[in-house]
């Protein structure tokens, strides 16, 4: 049952942390039973709110699923218009897609694709789409036209083979060290560079 809140209007602060402690329940239920098992009750009932709260703040559990996959790749909307260093946006797009919460939503993308295709439409489009776009503005504003064309290529770097073995369970979550080598290797190669 949805816990007691106190009369008078929500702040934007509570209902973004209520929206995110929704968030942090579903992305655990989608870990541990998957997309189809995951129900919108269970989701409720873990949140200690009621399902009209999970309905009104994000509609169905595709919603729910595409909601948290998008707070993955927050670094896009926490950037602001005046983003342009672009290892700096590497390196939080390493930190964001190596975490646990965003292997744990990969590989259950990867299992239900088949069985649930718009749902695999909308895990790509409120995540790598937006990354992808996100770079190709960057790359434009500070290398041009023509190195904007390399934008899915960085992406795919930035993921790289570290992150399948994420995938796989046979790497840990980077350092921050870590994460900032493998952003500055990834940025080094599309630039010809040797960051």
């Amino acid at each position: 049952m949805e816990q007691p809140r106190r009369r008078g209007r929500t702040s934007d602060a509570e209902r973004a942390d209520r929206r995110n402690e929704i968030l942090d329940v579903a992305v655990d239920s989608f870990r541990e039973v998957g997309f189809a098992r995951t129900t919108i009750d269970a989701i409720a009932t873990a949140a200690g709110v009621a399902k009209r709260t999970v309905y009104s703040y994000f509609g169905d559990k595709s919603a729910v699923f595409a909601a948290a996959v998008s707070r993955q790749h927050a670094y896009v909307e926490n950037a602001g218009g005046d983003q342009s260093d672009l290892l700096a946006a590497a390196v939080d797009i390493v930190v964001a897609l190596h975490s646990d919460n965003s292997i744990a939503l990969h590989r259950m993308m990867i299992g239900e694709a088949v069985q649930f295709p718009e749902l695999a439409a909308a895990f790509y489009e409120s995540g790598p789409a937006k990354s992808i776009a996100f770079l190709e503005k960057i790359l434009i504003d500070q290398h041009g036209q023509k190195a904007a064309l390399c934008a899915d290529q960085l992406y795919t770097l930035l993921l790289g083979e570290e992150h399948r073995q994420r995938l796989l369970g046979l790497a840990s979550e980077p350092t921050a060290e870590r994460a900032a080598q493998l952003a500055a290797r990834a940025v080094g190669c599309v630039l010809g560079s040797d960051r």
